[in-house]
C-alpha cells in the first residue's frame, strides 16, 4: 500500500492535467467561434485559392439622381443645319431688301416699287423661317446653350459629330432639385459603370413625358453612344470618408452582402457590406472596413461554404 499511494497520486495529477488541456482546447474553439473567425491552414488557403487585396481610402457624396438619354447625332445635326441654313438665307434676303430699297429711293427708281416690295416680303418671310428654326433648335438645345455665348458653335458641333463630345438630356424627379445644378456626373445606366463629369450644364426645355426639372450637359471623352440611357447624379451632401470594396469581394447570404476580412494570417472574418453606394468597380463602405484592411477577392464563396459547413473542401 505504501508503494501504491504515490502511483495513485500520479494518476490523479495526470488526469487533472488532461482535463485542463481539454478545457483549454474547448475554450480556444469557443473564443474562435465567438468572434466569427474562420482559421485555415496554409494547405487549406492554397486549395481554396484564397487571394486578398488591401482596400484603399475613398470619399463619397450623396446626391440626387436623374435619368436621361444621349441625344442622337441626327437630331443634333438636323436642328443645327436647319438653323444655320435659315440664318444664312435670312441674312442674304435682308441684304437684298436693303439694296432694293436703296436703289428705289436714293438712285431715283433704279428698281421698281414692285421689285423693292418683293425683296422686302422675301426678307420678312425668311426672318419668320429663321425664327421657326431657332424655336426648333431651342426645343432641343435650350435657350442657354454654351455655344450661343462663347461663339464656339462650329467647334462644339464638330466635336459632337466626331464623337469626342456627347450631348446628354436628363430629367430629375419632381421636387428633387431647387436650383439648376452646377456639378453633374453621368454614367451609362447599369451597375458599377464608369462616371464622367459634365463639361457644361444648362437648363433644358421641360420634358412633357416626365415631370421634373430637366438639364442638358456636354460630356467630354466618354464612351457613351447615341441613344444610350444614362443616369446622372448631382452631389448634395458633404463628402464622407470610407473605403471602396471591390464588387468581386462580395458574397450574398441572409438577404444581404458580405465580405471576408483577413484579420490575421489565414484568419478570416465575415463582415456586412452596404451596397447602397455603388462606385466604379465596387461599393463605398463607411463603416466596418478601414483603409488598408485586406479583403478576400478570390475564394470568398468557398469561405462562405466552409463557414456554413466546416467539412467543405475545395474540389481536387
Amino acid at each position: 500500500m505504501r508503494h501504491g499511494r504515490p502511483l495513485i497520486l500520479a494518476l490523479l495529477v495526470l488526469l487533472s492535467g488532461c482535463g485542463k488541456s481539454d478545457k483549454a482546447g474547448e475554450a480556444a474553439k469557443e473564443e474562435a467561434a465567438s468572434d466569427d473567425r474562420l482559421v485555415l491552414s496554409e494547405d487549406q488557403v492554397k486549395s481554396l485559392g484564397i487571394t486578398t487585396i488591401a482596400v484603399k481610402a475613398a470619399e463619397f457624396r450623396s446626391g440626387v439622381s436623374g435619368y436621361g438619354v444621349v441625344v442622337p447625332l441626327d437630331t443634333i445635326g438636323q436642328a443645327d443645319s436647319d438653323f444655320l441654313t435659315a440664318q444664312a438665307v435670312a441674312a442674304q434676303s435682308q441684304a437684298a431688301a436693303a439694296r432694293a430699297q436703296y436703289l428705289f429711293g436714293a438712285e431715283g427708281g433704279a428698281v421698281s416699287r414692285e421689285s423693292m416690295e418683293a425683296a422686302q416680303s422675301k426678307a420678312a418671310a425668311d426672318q419668320a423661317a429663321l425664327a421657326l428654326a431657332r424655336r426648333k433648335a431651342d426645343a432641343i438645345f435650350g435657350h442657354n446653350a454654351p455655344w450661343e455665348k462663347s461663339g464656339s458653335r462650329r467647334a462644339i458641333m464638330d466635336r459632337l459629330t466626331a464623337g469626342r463630345t456627347v450631348l446628354v438630356r436628363v430629367t430629375f424627379p419632381l421636387g428633387s432639385l431647387d436650383h439648376q445644378p452646377v456639378q453633374l456626373a453621368v454614367a451609362r445606366l447599369g451597375v458599377n459603370t464608369r462616371r464622367w463629369p459634365a463639361a457644361a450644364i444648362w437648363e433644358a426645355p421641360a420634358d412633357l413625358t416626365f415631370p421634373g426639372p430637366s438639364t442638358l450637359a456636354l460630356v467630354e471623352g466618354s464612351d457613351l453612344a447615341q441613344n444610350d440611357h444614362v443616369i446622372a447624379t448631382v452631389p448634395t451632401g458633404a463628402p464622407a470618408a470610407g473605403v471602396t470594396v471591390p464588387s468581386g469581394a462580395l458574397v450574398y447570404s441572409e438577404d444581404r452582402a458580405w465580405a471576408y476580412l483577413e484579420t490575421a494570417p489565414r484568419s478570416y472574418r465575415r463582415v456586412p457590406v452596404s451596397t447602397a453606394n455603388a462606385t466604379e468597380g465596387g461599393y463605398f463602405v463607411a463603416q466596418g472596413v478601414v483603409p488598408g484592411a485586406r479583403v478576400v477577392t478570390t475564394g470568398a464563396g468557398l469561405l462562405l461554404a466552409r463557414e456554413r459547413n466546416p467539412s467543405t473542401e475545395a474540389e481536387e
